[in-house]
């Protein structure tokens, strides 16, 4: 169960509210992104999210134990800080992401949702989908070498 800041709860405890989702990408190159589903540009704890991105996210799906949660993003290829170039060039891969839920009228109340990486990202030819990998999936990942019964070795070759 998540804790709320205590402005935030007394937000959502007042009935009406004024929440927005935020997506922030931080590429494996530092770069550092900010989208919003907001009609106006906001700024949460000192990151600049745009408006107008045309991002609009799935279902999301979380489940007990270390099964892989999963949530696709779909977005138009509508911002110049996300180009199909940079798409192609796999500036895009494994990005860390957070999701954010935040009061678009007090963007000092904020909290976390979620983490995790982008993994695979699917391209049309004006919009992309992007699979949003939680962080069990770095569990089921081989790392070096794998042992096993036989050997996977071949005479001669360099180990």
């Amino acid at each position: 169960m998540k804790t709320l800041p205590s402005g935030l709860q007394a937000h959502l405890d007042g009935g009406a509210t004024t929440l927005c989702w935020c997506w922030k990408l931080v590429r494996t190159d530092g770069v550092v992104l900010g989208f919003t589903d907001h009609d106006r540009d906001l700024t949460v704890d000192g990151v600049a999210y745009a408006a107008a991105s045309g991002f609009t996210a799935s279902e999301a799906k979380s489940s007990l134990g270390l099964s892989v949660d999963d949530l696709e993003v779909d977005g138009a290829l509508s911002s110049d800080s996300l180009t199909e170039a940079d798409l192609l060039a796999g500036l895009w891969d494994n990005a860390a992401i957070e999701l954010r839920r935040a009061n678009w009228a007090d963007p000092g109340q904020a909290v976390i949702m979620r983490t995790g990486n982008v993994g695979e990202v699917r391209r049309g030819s004006l919009a992309f989908t992007a699979e949003l990998r939680g962080m069990a999936h770095e569990l089921g990942q081989e790392i070096g070498r794998v042992f096993s019964y036989s050997c996977d070795a071949n005479l001669g070759d360099a180990r």
